[in-house]
């Protein structure tokens, strides 16, 4: 390896000071900054509390939720499958699909919350405790004197509600406190001590930020999702959900523990109560007759929001009641606007979370119709998943991303969303592949659909792929959704990047009352020719954001450019002065 590359292999690790800090004023800066290499800054040791934090909290989710499908799809008398409840495919993946839905629903609780009243800090403390109390009630209710007693089904309805809650409250905050804790947030000249000058880019460093967090995700469910069923199989439901509750309460730990080192956003003012205001009022401006010739010239409707209105020609002069009404500034309406522009990618992400979504219910029941080894639980099988992330996050952040910068390849967010897509749709097409096997397969035949002699890990490359189609959809649109908010509506839109998986729970819960044999092959098609078509559509909308995204990347490198220039000559001139200054006789 050589001396630059262990230079920027140091720059992208974990640091362990709260806030990074680089002395970049002993060298001159170039003037054109154009052609240097873009790295990322490290890790703050304030973001690796959180991200130990994250790892424990997703453990629990991903270990406790994982045993869900089984426990409530399964009866207690099947000596060869953990089960408990005994309600059926449809009801577990029914109420499976909701708790999702619940789930990516409360984020915007959370972010209200935080934004308006406690800030990011208190808010996740608080939900942490609702959080913890829906674990000790699934976990109480699922002992064996408990479900004897039939206190398990209504103790688990229970507890999906106060732990949609309490995980909705977090998940939509923690991401983007973890990225707050960068504080220098432009891009700058460093030298590395290879004396190589480098960009340390501040939008690669959130790309890295988020490459690892969702990393600690995924170690996390991966640890979680292989104990949590081994218990349930061999112990029971009741120690498969205790686990989980222990771990989150060290997830609490871990987070106070870090709690002097964070950078602690205050709470703002209402930001959705102003941003409806803003939206409403513009619509009424852009609505008079006086403003007929302005509307055809006006790139967003929220441009009659403006106080001072320089973009548009013809506009109707404001009263002194219109004035008095518009209690922001124009840069407000700009940010609104970058808000509402950057929103727009979710809505069609919908579709391909439907694809993601079956990794918890459908493909879990297809692995129950499989051959497996002794003792291999079922809901083991889509650990796969986090196994594949793990392997392919560091390579894709440590090698793909760095060897296509080198050669000049910009593989833009939009992109890479698209491709994400795609291979979402690749996953369902195998998982319909497989399930078209297994209806055919002579012992699944012959027992009734009870089981087949196709082995379980025929399953493996549906995992794979989902996986991949994770790093470049599901990682990138987290990452767009920061880089791309303004700083008063970070906690806002990151919550709204979540609504997808909503919507998507929404739509696996419509088509759940077909999801049981012989079904299958169809409900497995349909996702993977709507994520298609979808994917489609997602770029033939959205390319024109990865040209935006780098026109404005070169005029910010022009920006700094001509700032270099300016402060070059302004050091030559003092070094100049120095200079007379020692010849010149005292």
């Amino acid at each position: 390896m050589s001396q630059n590359e262990k230079d920027e292999k140091k720059l992208g690790q974990i640091d362990i000071s709260t806030e990074i800090e680089y002395d970049d004023e002993e060298f001159v800066s170039p003037e054109d900054t154009s052609l240097l290499r873009r790295v990322p800054q490290g890790v703050p040791i304030a973001a690796c509390f959180i991200l130990i934090n994250e790892f424990c909290e997703r453990f629990a989710y991903y270990g406790g939720s994982t045993p869900f499908q089984n426990y409530v799809q399964y009866g207690p008398d099947d000596p060869n499958q953990a089960g408990a409840l005994g309600k059926g495919q449809s009801t577990a993946t029914a109420l499976q699909s909701f708790f999702t839905f619940f789930c990516y629903f409360t984020p915007m609780l959370g972010a209200l919350v935080a934004d308006q009243y406690l800030g990011r800090y208190k808010t996740i403390l608080i939900f942490s405790i609702i959080y913890m109390a829906g674990w000790l009630i699934l976990t109480a209710t699922a002992t064996p004197a408990a479900l004897a007693s039939g206190a398990g089904f209504p103790g688990y309805i229970v507890s999906l509600i106060v732990i949609g809650v309490g995980t909705g409250g977090i998940k939509g905050i923690v991401a983007p406190l973890c990225a707050d804790q960068y504080r220098r947030t432009d891009n700058y000249v460093h030298q590395l001590k290879s004396g190589e000058v480098v960009m340390v880019d501040y939008d690669l460093s959130i790309q890295h930020l988020y490459n690892w967090f969702y990393w600690a995700i995924n170690v996390g469910s991966l640890i979680g999702g292989v104990v949590c069923p081994l218990l349930e199989l061999h112990v029971g439901f009741w120690a498969a959900f205790l686990l989980p509750t222990c771990m989150f309460l060290i997830a609490i730990i871990v987070f106070v523990a870090g709690s002097r080192f964070y950078y602690k956003p205050g709470p703002t003012e209402s930001v959705i109560l102003k941003a409806w205001n803003i939206i409403k009022f513009a619509r009424k401006q852009a609505r008079l007759p006086e403003n007929k010739e302005a509307r055809k010239a006006a790139s967003s409707s929220l441009d009659f929001a403006k106080r001072s209105n320089s973009e548009l020609t013809g506009v109707a002069e404001w009263s002194d009641d219109t004035y008095r009404m518009a209690t922001w500034d124009d840069q407000f309406v700009e940010e609104l606007k970058q808000t509402m522009m950057a929103c727009k990618i979710f809505v069609p992400l919908s579709i391909y979370w439907v694809c993601y979504n079956q990794l918890s219910n459908n493909l879990l029941s297809q692995a129950a119709q499989l051959s497996k080894p002794d003792g291999l639980p079922n809901d083991i099988m889509n650990n796969f998943d986090p196994i594949a992330l793990i392997i392919f996050i560091p390579i894709t952040d440590m090698f793909l991303y760095p060897t296509l910068r080198k050669f000049g390849i910009n593989f833009a967010s939009q992109a890479r969303i698209t491709l994400g897509f795609f291979l979402g749709t690749a996953s369902m097409v195998y998982a319909a592949v497989v399930q078209n096997y297994i209806y055919k397969d002579a012992m699944y035949l012959e027992t009734g659909g009870a089981m087949s002699s196709i082995s379980v890990f025929i399953q493996i490359p549906c995992y794979v792929l989902i996986a991949f189609s994770e790093i470049f959809a599901s990682i990138t649109s987290m990452e767009y959704a920061y880089t791309h908010a303004p700083k008063s509506m970070k906690s806002l839109v990151s919550a709204l990047s979540l609504w997808p998986n909503c919507v998507a729970a929404l739509i696996s819960l419509a088509i759940s009352p077909s999801a049981h044999d012989p079904n299958m092959v169809w409900v497995y098609t349909g996702v993977a020719c709507g994520s298609f078509a979808c994917g489609i559509l997602y770029y033939w909308m959205f390319r024109s954001y990865d040209i935006i995204d780098e026109e404005y990347r070169l005029k910010r490198i022009d920006h700094e450019n001509s700032y270099n220039e300016k402060a070059n000559v302004e050091n030559e001139a003092i070094a100049l002065a120095e200079a007379e200054a020692e010849i010149i006789p005292k």
